[in-house]
Formats: structure tokens, sequence, C-alpha cells
């Protein structure tokens, strides 16, 4: 069956990103089939901008929300899936992505059935050229630390694919496991729970790969409030 991707568009006081990141989605060469936006409490017209965006479902929750649980806010206003070719394309306010970012991630999951979650490369969001991170490892002593971070991009990472986790920017996950594993666990920090969720998906038999030739822009610490 045709992949459904349903993109999923998380905001808190998310404003000064948010013109560009919604441009660049409604310029993807492969679209979302649809977009629901959940809007974090904002006060900085966040909320405006994103239905002004007429996305399929507008959903508004708590600000003191992780960013795991509002993906579950918007899980809910949609059908489960009815099998993996549905897939959820998870976003922050300032998750940018490159006009065939979706084309590629999406390549990279039909190529391999054994694909259940795929990641891109997280471009710097005021300098392009340098990449902000490429997936997600452990430290010796158990802390989640980027494979590559805040490095000039000159295609020396282009090869890589199989990775023990990505970050939950611009991540690409199947619908049916997000359900299965129960999404992110909202037990631990936020800095570990996407390294959580893809390590659990790699245990239950399933790859989670990097797509170097993905790119989304990513403003990380420089964007308080939208950086989960």
């Amino acid at each position: 069956m045709q992949p459904r991707v349903t993109a999923i568009l998380v905001a808190h006081e998310g404003a000064p990103f948010l013109d560009r990141t919604l441009q660049a989605l409604a310029a993807q060469t492969r679209r979302p089939d649809q977009v629901v936006a959940v809007d974090l409490g904002s006060r900085d017209g966040s909320a405006a901008l994103l239905a002004a965006s007429d996305p399929a479902r507008m959903v508004q929750a708590p600000a003191r929300m992780t960013f795991g649980q509002a993906v579950d806010q918007a899980v809910r206003v949609i059908p489960a899936p009815e099998g993996d070719h549905e897939l959820l394309w998870l976003l922050s306010a300032d998750n940018a992505p490159a006009p065939d970012a979706l084309e590629r991630l999406l390549a990279a999951v039909e190529a391999s059935p054994s694909v259940a979650v795929a990641g891109p490369k997280a471009m710097e969001w005021d300098h392009p050229g340098y990449i902000h991170e490429m997936g997600t490892t452990l430290t010796t002593l158990g802390a989640a630390v980027p494979v590559v971070d805040v490095e000039l991009d000159q295609a020396q990472y282009d090869e890589m694919s199989d990775v023990l986790g990505v970050a939950a920017g611009g991540m690409l996950v199947r619908h049916r496991l997000w359900d299965e594993l129960g999404g992110f666990d909202d037990a631990l920090p936020v800095i570990d729970d996407a390294l959580d969720l893809c390590v659990r998906a790699r245990l239950a038999g399933h790859r989670v790969v990097v797509v170097p030739a993905a790119c989304v822009a990513s403003a990380g610490d420089a964007a308080p409030g939208t950086a989960f």
C-alpha cells in the first residue's frame, strides 16, 4: 500500500520560527497526507500561525506538556493505523525541513520494511553548511549524545545509516510501532526520550536509521520553548 504520512507539528512560544517551518512544510516535494498542529499554551501568536496554515486538526494543550505528550495528544485525534504503511512525522516549531526531506525519509522506509524509525540530518538554523546533530548514541556512563554534533558538512557522514537512535525533531516513525511502544516514556528526561524509543524499537527487531540526504534545519538550544 502507498505510505500515508501524518505530520505532527508542535509549538510552544515558537512564533519566531513558525513562518519558516510552515513554508518549508508546504514546499515538500512529497507533502504529508495530513498535518496535525499542537500548540502548547503559547502566548506569542503561535496558535494563530498554526491555525492559519489550515491543518487537518488543531489541538490546544497545556504549556507544561513535553514534546512526546504533545505528540500523543495529536495521535489521539487521528484514526488508529491500519498497517505499517501509516507513519508519523514529528516536527517542532524550529524544525524547517528541506524541500525533499520527507521524500528522502520515506524512500529509506519504503526501501526496507525492517526500518521503523528514520531521522534526518539536522542542520544549523542560521548556518546551513553546518550539521547541528545527526544520530544519537550513548556514552559509557549512559548519557545520550549526538553521533555528530555541530560540524561543517563536507559529506563526510553521507554513508551513515543504522544508528542506535535519532532525535525527536524530524523523526519519521511507523504509527503502529509508536502505538505498540506507547510513544515516548514520560518518566524519562526529554533529552533521553527519543533515544529510549529508538532502543525499544531495535529491541523489538526493527531498524533505526539516519538519512543524511534528508535535511532539517534546527534552531536547537537557540530556540527556547521549541527545542524539546
